[in-house]
């Protein structure tokens, strides 16, 4: 092995591989033997290349947001895990041994931050500038992501002027250290100097849509201010992320006797794709698991949506990957007219928010048959986008940070339930069961706070 003073950094392979069997937290693992090194821009290059890893997001929110139910025999079949997710049960995992929600974004870190101090140890920038500052722009994206998807699952909705815990923010690979829960003003503020500090080395686009983005950025930054309720902040992101590509789909043009409707597309390929990612666990064509009935009839006759994103058989097929192995989770153009439109509507003009929504729907229903939305108020828009939101987004993990959002306005507010074997569970807007049990073994070693369920 090198010597540390040359400032080569080391990935233990064993490490990589076996992350979601380890005793210990992610956190408190200890790089071992079966080494690589990451010395040169090409080893970080295939570092931030390896998709399986840094674009890859857990389910633990596809399963608890209410948008898919599981029938009551798969109900049964499935791990107790998955029940109590499902079920919104205090206690998630007995067991103590699933900790892949909290490990998989700090792993994530882990490789990105081994990146750039890499990076910062080059000198005249490995002889590429201008794939040395790609790489440490596209590093600073996968930190920041990492960094925002345990928000989504640790961290409750935010309160303006509160001391919410959010999540420890990990901002280098050295080891030992001594972990604690940054508040989550501070965990959002990490991630937005992150993502600033990304924007101006991005590329606006990529053909490789598991790469980061300048409008990846951008997008993910209109989500985080939405999350803080700064609408204003948002609309500028949003914006930015349009005025680089704004296409959308047209849904007449889609396959419906396709098996997938997206199908003519991949990853790859999809138009609307901006940043990919999927989730650890498909719910994509998966029977047993089916829309929830209320959704479901929240579509009207003319809307193509129902055909795209479910079958005859109410499963969920609409995954953008066009795959049903690869349950997409990312960023798409879709989400960023919702953004924009919601935003407007926030900053009182209303008006101009309900003619972007009927621009995107246009794209979703059967051609010349959009009907006219005429809300009468600001609040009358607000519910109509919402609901529109909830219908364009189902399966993409995005419904779980919406709840908590909405749930902080009393006017925007829903309770959740669910029925098993002819019990009735319910999840209350604001429960602190919004919020996922950080692995006890973490608490254990670190010391860091548990969130109350």
């Amino acid at each position: 092995m090198r010597k540390s003073h040359r400032n080569i950094y080391i990935i233990s392979i064993s490490l990589v591989l076996t992350w979601t069997a380890c005793s210990k937290e992610f956190l408190d693992v200890k790089p071992q033997k079966q080494q690589v090194v990451v010395e040169t821009l090409q080893d970080v290059n295939a570092l931030l290349d390896n998709a399986e890893v840094l674009n890859r997001t857990d389910y633990f929110r596809l399963i608890s947001d209410g948008d898919l139910t599981f029938t009551e025999n798969k109900l049964k079949s499935v791990s107790e895990l998955q029940r109590n997710l499902y079920l919104w049960n205090k206690t998630i995992d007995p067991t103590g041994k699933n900790t892949s929600p909290w490990d998989l974004p700090y792993q994530q870190i882990m490789y990105v931050n081994v990146a750039m101090e890499t990076l910062d140890a080059m000198k005249n920038y490995g002889n590429d500038r201008s794939l040395w500052q790609r790489l440490y722009s596209s590093a600073l994206f996968y930190r920041a992501w990492a960094h925002y998807q345990l928000l989504q699952d640790f961290a409750p909705g935010f309160k303006k002027g509160s001391d919410q815990l959010g999540v420890p923010i990990i901002a280098d690979s050295k080891y030992p250290k001594v972990i604690q829960r940054a508040t989550l003003t501070e965990c959002y503020d990490f991630i937005i100097n992150d993502l600033t500090r990304a924007i101006s080395e991005l590329p606006l686009k990529t053909d490789i849509k598991t790469r980061p983005s300048k409008q990846a950025a951008h997008a993910l930054l209109a989500r985080i201010y939405q999350n803080l309720h700064q609408h204003d902040l948002a609309l500028v992101e949003v914006n930015k992320a349009l005025d680089i590509d704004h296409h959308v789909l047209d849904y007449n043009d889609l396959n419906f006797s396709a098996a997938f409707p997206f199908s003519m597309f991949n990853y790859h390929t999809n138009p609307e794709i901006i940043f990919f990612t999927n989730a650890g666990l498909s719910l994509v064509s998966l029977a047993g698991v089916q829309v929830a009935d209320d959704l479901l009839s929240s579509y009207s006759e003319n809307d193509l949506r129902v055909k795209v994103l479910f079958d005859k058989n109410k499963l969920y097929i609409g995954t953008y990957s066009g795959n049903s192995l690869y349950h997409f989770t990312g960023l798409a153009t879709d989400e960023l007219y919702l953004v924009q439109a919601e935003s407007l509507i926030r900053t009182n003009r209303w008006k101009e928010g309900i003619d972007v929504l009927q621009m995107l729907l246009k794209k979703r229903y059967k051609n010349g048959l959009l009907p006219t939305f005429t809300p009468h108020d600001d609040q009358e828009a607000l519910s109509l986008i919402l609901n529109e939101r909830h219908k364009e987004l189902v399966g993409r993990g995005t419904r779980w940070s919406d709840l908590k959002r909405q749930n902080l306005e009393t006017a925007t507010q829903i309770d959740l339930t669910r029925t098993y074997l002819n019990e009735t569970f319910l999840l209350p807007a604001n429960s602190n069961r919004y919020v996922f049990e950080i692995p006890q073994t973490e608490i254990e070693i670190s010391g860091i706070e548990q969130n109350i369920r």
